[in-house]
Protein backbone atom coordinates (compact mmCIF):
# COMPACT_ATOMS: atom_id res chain seq x y z
CA UNK A 1 0.00 0.00 0.00
CA UNK A 2 1.36 3.47 -1.00
CA UNK A 3 0.96 6.13 1.12
CA UNK A 4 0.57 9.45 0.03
CA UNK A 5 2.72 12.31 2.13
CA UNK A 6 1.00 15.16 3.66
CA UNK A 7 1.78 18.57 1.53
CA UNK A 8 4.41 20.57 3.92
CA UNK A 9 2.44 22.90 5.21
CA UNK A 10 3.39 26.97 5.31
CA UNK A 11 3.67 26.51 9.22
CA UNK A 12 5.99 23.49 9.00
CA UNK A 13 8.21 25.07 5.79
CA UNK A 14 8.24 28.42 8.28
CA UNK A 15 9.80 26.51 11.02
CA UNK A 16 11.92 24.69 9.12
CA UNK A 17 13.09 27.93 7.75
CA UNK A 18 13.65 29.38 11.03
CA UNK A 19 15.62 26.08 12.23
CA UNK A 20 17.81 26.73 9.08
CA UNK A 21 18.84 29.98 9.99
CA UNK A 22 19.31 29.29 13.39
CA UNK A 23 21.54 26.61 12.43
CA UNK A 24 23.46 28.51 10.59
CA UNK A 25 23.74 31.46 13.30
CA UNK A 26 24.97 29.02 15.53
CA UNK A 27 27.68 27.21 13.16
CA UNK A 28 29.02 30.42 12.61
CA UNK A 29 29.53 31.23 16.22
CA UNK A 30 30.88 27.95 16.99
CA UNK A 31 33.36 28.58 13.97
CA UNK A 32 34.42 31.77 15.93
CA UNK A 33 34.79 29.99 18.80
CA UNK A 34 32.30 31.97 21.26
CA UNK A 35 29.07 29.43 20.79
CA UNK A 36 28.10 29.18 24.89
CA UNK A 37 26.76 25.91 26.54
CA UNK A 38 23.04 26.85 26.04
CA UNK A 39 23.92 27.76 22.28
CA UNK A 40 25.73 23.89 22.22
CA UNK A 41 23.01 22.16 23.40
CA UNK A 42 20.47 24.43 21.04
CA UNK A 43 22.79 23.66 18.19
CA UNK A 44 22.84 19.95 19.16
CA UNK A 45 18.99 19.76 18.72
CA UNK A 46 18.85 21.27 16.12
CA UNK A 47 21.18 18.84 14.14
CA UNK A 48 19.31 16.42 15.45
CA UNK A 49 15.95 17.66 13.96
CA UNK A 50 17.47 17.89 10.55
CA UNK A 51 19.06 14.20 10.85
CA UNK A 52 16.00 12.72 11.67
CA UNK A 53 14.47 14.84 8.62
CA UNK A 54 17.14 14.19 6.55
CA UNK A 55 16.40 10.25 7.53
CA UNK A 56 13.07 10.32 6.83
CA UNK A 57 13.37 11.55 3.53
CA UNK A 58 16.17 9.66 2.55
CA UNK A 59 13.32 6.39 3.51
CA UNK A 60 10.35 7.85 1.55
CA UNK A 61 12.93 8.33 -1.34
CA UNK A 62 13.64 4.45 -1.09
CA UNK A 63 10.23 3.99 -1.10
CA UNK A 64 9.16 6.13 -4.23
CA UNK A 65 12.32 4.28 -6.06
CA UNK A 66 10.92 1.13 -5.14
CA UNK A 67 8.05 1.81 -6.21
CA UNK A 68 9.21 3.23 -9.26
CA UNK A 69 11.16 -0.18 -10.05
CA UNK A 70 7.91 -2.21 -9.25
CA UNK A 71 6.53 -0.09 -11.83
CA UNK A 72 9.09 -0.39 -14.11
CA UNK A 73 9.17 -4.45 -14.21
CA UNK A 74 4.98 -4.10 -14.66
CA UNK A 75 5.61 -2.44 -17.87
CA UNK A 76 8.51 -4.55 -19.01
CA UNK A 77 5.78 -7.83 -17.97
CA UNK A 78 3.02 -5.47 -20.12
CA UNK A 79 5.17 -5.05 -23.27
CA UNK A 80 6.67 -8.46 -23.34
CA UNK A 81 2.80 -10.16 -23.33
CA UNK A 82 1.53 -7.37 -25.80
CA UNK A 83 4.49 -8.97 -28.22
CA UNK A 84 3.69 -12.49 -27.37
CA UNK A 85 0.00 -11.90 -28.18
CA UNK A 86 0.87 -9.65 -31.37
CA UNK A 87 2.69 -12.76 -32.27
CA UNK A 88 0.24 -14.85 -31.90
CA UNK A 89 -2.51 -12.66 -33.27
CA UNK A 90 -0.01 -12.59 -36.76
CA UNK A 91 0.37 -16.41 -36.50
CA UNK A 92 -3.76 -16.77 -36.20
CA UNK A 93 -3.99 -14.43 -39.25
CA UNK A 94 -1.67 -16.45 -41.03
CA UNK A 95 -3.66 -19.45 -40.57
CA UNK A 96 -7.04 -18.12 -40.93
CA UNK A 97 -5.69 -16.84 -44.35
CA UNK A 98 -4.26 -20.33 -45.34
CA UNK A 99 -8.07 -21.62 -44.15
CA UNK A 100 -9.81 -18.81 -46.40
CA UNK A 101 -7.10 -20.04 -49.64
CA UNK A 102 -8.07 -23.66 -48.83
CA UNK A 103 -11.74 -23.21 -48.14
CA UNK A 104 -12.03 -21.46 -52.12
CA UNK A 105 -10.22 -24.44 -53.32
CA UNK A 106 -12.83 -26.40 -52.25
CA UNK A 107 -15.36 -24.59 -53.20
CA UNK A 108 -14.61 -24.76 -56.78
CA UNK A 109 -14.07 -28.94 -56.34
CA UNK A 110 -17.33 -29.58 -54.07
CA UNK A 111 -20.55 -29.78 -55.53
CA UNK A 112 -24.23 -29.18 -53.86
CA UNK A 113 -24.13 -29.33 -50.08
CA UNK A 114 -20.32 -30.22 -49.88
CA UNK A 115 -19.99 -26.44 -51.84
CA UNK A 116 -22.44 -24.66 -49.36
CA UNK A 117 -20.30 -25.60 -46.62
CA UNK A 118 -17.07 -24.79 -48.75
CA UNK A 119 -18.53 -21.75 -49.26
CA UNK A 120 -19.82 -20.79 -46.07
CA UNK A 121 -15.99 -21.84 -44.52
CA UNK A 122 -14.39 -19.68 -46.64
CA UNK A 123 -16.50 -16.68 -46.00
CA UNK A 124 -16.12 -17.45 -42.48
CA UNK A 125 -12.41 -17.57 -42.70
CA UNK A 126 -12.41 -14.38 -44.88
CA UNK A 127 -13.87 -12.55 -42.52
CA UNK A 128 -17.44 -12.19 -44.73
CA UNK A 129 -19.68 -13.62 -42.36
CA UNK A 130 -19.85 -13.61 -38.65
CA UNK A 131 -19.49 -17.57 -37.05
CA UNK A 132 -23.33 -17.10 -36.19
CA UNK A 133 -24.07 -16.13 -39.88
CA UNK A 134 -21.78 -18.91 -40.56
CA UNK A 135 -23.65 -21.79 -38.62
CA UNK A 136 -27.11 -19.89 -39.83
CA UNK A 137 -26.45 -20.37 -43.45
CA UNK A 138 -25.50 -24.03 -43.16
CA UNK A 139 -28.56 -24.46 -41.02
CA UNK A 140 -31.00 -24.03 -44.43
Amino acid sequence: MTRTPRPRTAECERLRQARRESLFVLLARAERGVLTRAEAAVLRTAVEVELVAADQARRAAGGQQAAVRRAQQRLVGAEQAIREIEAERDEHATRLMTAADLAAVLCADFPGEAWSLAKALHALCAGELAPQQALDSLAH
